[in-house]
C-alpha cells in the first residue's frame, strides 16, 4: 500500500475513534499532524483534521492538492507513479 493510502487508511480509523469518544479532538489533531507524508521529489504533504483533505506544503504555507497516486504492478508489487504504462522494476504492463 502507498503512504498516502496508508495514512487516509490511518485517518479513518482516528476519525472512527474520536467519533466514539475515545480520542479527544486535541489528540485527534496531533495523531493526524503526525500522518504527514514525503513524496518522491521532497515535497510535504498533510491530511487536514477538519475533513481529510490533502495538503502540501508549497514553500511557507499548505494548500490543498491531489497527492500523486501509485500504480501497483500486478506482477511483482512494486509501486509506480501513475505516469508510467510499464513497472518500472520488472517491466511488466500497469493496469489502469
Amino acid at each position: 500500500m502507498d503512504p498516502f493510502a496508508q495514512a487516509e487508511a490511518r485517518y479513518r480509523q482516528l476519525a472512527g475513534e474520536r467519533r466514539a469518544g475515545s480520542l479527544d479532538p486535541r489528540g485527534f489533531r496531533v495523531a493526524v499532524r503526525d500522518l504527514r507524508v514525503v513524496d518522491g521529489e521532497g515535497r510535504e504533504w498533510m491530511l487536514g483534521p477538519e475533513n481529510g483533505t490533502w495538503y502540501r506544503r508549497d514553500r511557507d504555507r499548505w494548500v490543498d492538492a491531489e497527492p500523486p497516486r501509485r500504480l501497483i504492478c500486478p506482477h511483482c508489487g512494486y509501486h509506480n507513479l501513475q505516469r508510467h504504462s510499464f513497472c518500472v522494476e520488472c517491466g511488466g504492463r500497469l493496469d489502469r
